[in-house]
Parts: structure tokens; sequence; C-alpha cells
């Protein structure tokens, strides 16, 4: 009898063991675009569980308590918090841009602006389409921080762009970053401000100590626009047009004044 007993405990143990551990299992997906995402972050909140998806969007989950909570994280997606289930549990995560507006670039890789101790501005392509400037570093003046932009006067020329005033005798140019490819201030005109998606200017010896020396009078970085996988196809037309005009003329002599003018001289 003690036996049976003893028996019949052990099997609702077990069985109430067994009741309170779940597996879950699906995939996550952009909630517009129906995309998987592959490397989400999937961790049992309050603690330390967790995995992340596959190539495939994929992930797996076993040994949960019935009822815990599952944080789904990804970069430039809304965090979503879901109750697990045993079985099929499939999410779609939203896109947010306010999450994107938190990292910054940084020598040859991102990271968050909260993690970043250094001196840096960025100026972000609405301001840059607001300013429409006819070379790049102009969008530089009045928008960054002790950035100054001095213009020479001649049409189309380069300016003197100095970042924390003159660095070094060796010259005032600060290094270019262009989509990762170290490039010079001269190859900065050569890019269409429309297609920018941000300048980020580094400024102190914390920030521009990957580039060496030649960091030395600054870095600006810079990051273009660029399309996104498995995205609709979008064609955009923009066209500006601007005239500009002498307010004062002065006074100058024709050819045949000036022919008079030396004959009465001489």
């Amino acid at each position: 009898m003690v036996k049976q007993i003893t028996l019949l405990f052990f099997l609702l143990v077990g069985i109430s063991a067994t009741a309170q551990n779940i597996k879950v299992k699906g995939i996550v997906k952009d909630a517009v675009s129906g995309e998987l995402l592959p490397g989400v972050s999937i961790l049992v909140k309050g603690t330390v569980k967790g995995t992340e998806t596959d190539f495939d969007g994929v992930y797996t989950l076993s040994n949960l308590e019935k009822g815990a909570t599952l944080v789904f994280r990804y970069l430039g997606y809304k965090q979503q918090e879901v109750i697990a289930i045993n079985g099929t549990l499939d999410v779609s995560l939203e896109f947010s841009s306010e999450s994107l507006d938190e990292i910054i670039v940084v020598g040859y890789g991102t990271q968050k602006v909260t993690n970043v101790s250094g001196a840096i501005s960025t100026v972000k392509s609405e301001s840059i389409e607001k300013l429409k400037p006819l070379r790049v570093e102009e969008a530089l003046q009045g928008t960054a921080s002790g950035v100054s932009v001095i213009q020479s006067g001649s049409p189309g020329s380069k300016p003197t762009v100095l970042i924390r005033g003159i660095p070094s005798f060796s010259g005032t140019d600060p290094v270019v970053v262009i989509d990762g490819v170290p490039q010079s201030l001269d190859d900065l005109n050569s890019i269409n401000s429309a297609d920018i998606q941000s300048l980020t200017i580094l400024k102190d010896a914390a920030s521009t100590a990957i580039y060496g020396v030649k960091g030395g009078n600054g870095v600006i970085v810079v990051t273009t626009k660029s399309g996104r996988k498995n995205k609709k196809v979008e064609f955009n037309f923009n066209t500006y047009t601007g005239f500009q005009s002498v307010i004062k003329k002065i006074g100058l002599l024709n050819a045949s004044e000036y022919a008079a003018m030396v004959n009465e001289g001489s």
C-alpha cells in the first residue's frame, strides 16, 4: 500500500513538472514587409536565459515556465514583450526610426551614442536637405559645434574646414571617411548632398585615436543612403534651382574709355 502511494506521488509530481515546463518555437519577421529577421535577441524576462533567431528567423526555447514573458529585441525595431505559450509563437516586430537616432558611426563601426564619451557631432539628412548646400562642407557651417567652415571667396573653390581651431602646423584638412573608405576633403565634393544619410564629426583624441596620426585634424565620417534587402523599389526625383545676382555693381571703364585714359595719362 505504501509503495502504491509513493508511486502515485511521484507520478503526480512528474505530471505537474511536465505541465509547467513548456517549449516555444516560432519565427520573427518584419511587421510590414514580412521579411524574416536573423539575429533577433530573445530573453526570458527576469532571467539570463535566452536565445536568438537563426539565419531563417527561427528560434526555439525549451524548459520554460508557463506564463513566462519573452522579450524580443532587434536593432532598428521596437522592443516587444510576449507571454510564452506552449507550441508555435510567431512574432512581428515594428520598425522604429527613434532607435536608429541613438546609433552613431565611430571609426569603422557603430556604437550607441550613450556609450560614447568623446566629443562627437552629427548632422542628419533632414538638416542637409533643408540647407541645400552647393558643397557638402557648407552643411557643417552653423550645424556642428566646434567646426568652422571658411570660404575662400572664389566660386566653387574648396573651403577651409577647421575642427576645434587650427590643430597642427602640417595642415588643416580633416580626414574624410566615406562609407568606411578613407578619402580626402577634395573627394567630399564629389558626393551629391541629397545622397548623404548623416555626417559625423569626431573632434577629440578619444574619438579619433583609431585613425592614428591622420586623425589629428579631426575626422568627418560620411554615411550615404542605401537600400534595404527585400524592400519595395522606390524612385525619388528631386530638383533644385537657384539664382544669384549682384546686389551692387561697381562702375567700370569699357575698352574705349580705358584706352582714352591710358593715352591721356601718357
